[in-house]
C-alpha cells in the first residue's frame, strides 16, 4: 500500500467519525488529546511502512486459474460476486445453495463472465447444508464432477443475520442462526477436510496444488454490538474453529511433506477467514427491517461496501497468503483488538495495528456502552414503556 494511501485511509477526523465517538469528539479540541492520537497515528504509518519493506515477496499464494471451487451461500450476495470473479479468472466454479432458480441465474451470470468458455466448467448444486449427510453429498458430487478429483478450494459464505436483542428474539430463532451461519460453515469444512486428508498410498500420489478451505465471518466476531446478539455469537465460533483447525491442519501438512508415507494426504491445506463489515445485498436488506434503532445508532457511520468490492479485496488478500482477512481500514483497526494468539498475517505489521487498535479502543467500548445506557434511559424498554419509541 502507498503511503500516501495509507494517511488517506486513515483520516484522523474520518475515523473518529464512523465509530461516533462523542465522548473522544468532545475531546477533539483538548491539545493532549490531539497530540496523543495524531503522534499515535503518525508512529503507525512510519512502522507500517517499514513494516511493509520487509513485508512478503510477490509471489501468488492463491492461484485460480483452472481450479475447482466450490462456493456454499453462491447465489446471492457476497458468495455470488465471489463465485463471478473468480469465474472471470478462470477458475470451474460449482456454487451452492438451497433455491434453484438462484443458482441457475448465476451460473448464467458465470457463463457470461468465464475467462474461457472452452475450458471452464460451472455447475451449481441444491443442499441444505445445515444436514451434514447433505454436506457429505456435496463434496461427493463436486468430486464425480470433477472426473474424480476433490475440489481445490471450498469457500463457506452461506448465513443470513436477523438481528434483534435478546431477550426480544425467540430461542429458537437463536438456534436457526447458529445452524445456518455456524454449523453450515462446520459442516462443509468436516465433509470437505474428511476427502483432503484421507491418506493417499506412495503408488497414487500426484502433484497437486495447495488446497485452501475458506471461512466467511464478520467483524462483529471481533467488536460485539447491541442488537446483534443471536448472530455474533455464530460468528465468533467461525473464528475459533477456524483458528483452532489452522493449527490442527499443520498435523497433516506435515505428513504431507513425507509422501513416501503411507498415510500422507493428497495436497497440504491453508486455512483462512474473511471479515467483512456490512455488505450491500438483498440479505442486507433484509437484516435492516428487523434490526433495532439503536443498533443503527451504533454503526451509522459503517458505510456498506458492494459484494464485488469485498469478493476483490478478499481474493487479493488470499494472493498474498493472509489468514485472517478484512475487507477495510475500520475492520482491519477491529481486527487489531482481537487478534490474541491467532496466526498473524504479519508479525510486525499485526503488532503496530494491535497497539494503534488497543489505544483507539480505549474510547470506543464506553462510548458504545455510555450510548445505549443513554438510549434506554430516554426510550426505556422498546415496545413496554409509554411514549417510548419501539425499536424494531
Amino acid at each position: 500500500m502507498d503511503p500516501r494511501e495509507l494517511i488517506a485511509r486513515f483520516h484522523l477526523p474520518q475515523l473518529l467519525s464512523f465509530f461516533s465517538l462523542s465522548s473522544l469528539q468532545s475531546s477533539y479540541n483538548n491539545t493532549s488529546t490531539l497530540i496523543l492520537l495524531a503522534s499515535t497515528l503518525l508512529c503507525t504509518i512510519i512502522l507500517y511502512t517499514i513494516a511493509k519493506m520487509f513485508g512478503s515477496g510477490s509471489q501468488n499464494e492463491f492461484p485460480i486459474e483452472g481450479q475447482t471451487v466450490v462456493i456454499t451461500g453462491g447465489s446471492d450476495g457476497m458468495g455470488k460476486a465471489v463465485a463471478l470473479e473468480l469465474a472471470a479468472r478462470g477458475a470451474n466454479v460449482v456454487v451452492v445453495a438451497r433455491t434453484v432458480s438462484k443458482l441457475v441465474t448465476t451460473v448464467d451470470e458465470m457463463k457470461a463472465n468465464v475467462a474461457n468458455i472452452f475450458k471452464q466448467r460451472l455447475h451449481y448444486i441444491s443442499a441444505d447444508l445445515t444436514d451434514p449427510a447433505e454436506c457429505e453429498r456435496v463434496i461427493a458430487e463436486v468430486t464425480t464432477w470433477n472426473s474424480g478429483a476433490a475440489p481445490d478450494i471450498v469457500w463457506c459464505c452461506a448465513g443470513f443475520c436477523r438481528p434483534g436483542y435478546f431477550v426480544d428474539v425467540p430461542i429458537q430463532d437463536h438456534r436457526q442462526q447458529m445452524d445456518t451461519i455456524y454449523w453450515t460453515a462446520a459442516n462443509i469444512a468436516h465433509a470437505t477436510l474428511r476427502n483432503w486428508l484421507t491418506p493417499i498410498a506412495p503408488s497414487g500420489q500426484m502433484k497437486t496444488t495447495r488446497r485452501h478451505l475458506i471461512f466467511t465471518c464478520s467483524t462483529l466476531a471481533f467488536v460485539p454490538i447491541a442488537g446483534y446478539s443471536p448472530y455474533s455469537p455464530a460468528k465468533a465460533a467461525i473464528r475459533s474453529l477456524s483458528d483452532t483447525l489452522s493449527q490442527e491442519i499443520e498435523m497433516y501438512n506435515g505428513a504431507y511433506t513425507q509422501r513416501h508415507r503411507s498415510d500422507a494426504p493428497a495436497a497440504d491445506v491453508k486455512i483462512h477467514t474473511i471479515f467483512p463489515m456490512g455488505i450491500l445485498s438483498p440479505g442486507f436488506d433484509n437484516e435492516q427491517r428487523t434490526k433495532p434503532e439503536l443498533t443503527k445508532k451504533l454503526e451509522e457511520a459503517d458505510k456498506p461496501q458492494t459484494p464485488s468490492e469485498v469478493a476483490k479485496i478478499s481474493i487479493s488478500a488470499l494472493e498474498r497468503g493472509d489468514y485472517l482477512i478484512t475487507t477495510n481500514v475500520v475492520g482491519s483497526i477491529m481486527k487489531g483488538t482481537a487478534l490474541g494468539p491467532s496466526p498473524k498475517n504479519s508479525i510486525v505489521r499485526d503488532t503496530m495495528l494491535s497497539w494503534l487498535s488497543n489505544l483507539v479502543f480505549l474510547q470506543v467500548i464506553p462510548d458504545l456502552r455510555s450510548k445505549t445506557f443513554a438510549w434506554g434511559k430516554q426510550n426505556g424498554i422498546p415496545g413496554s414503556t409509554p411514549g417510548s419509541t419501539p425499536d424494531s
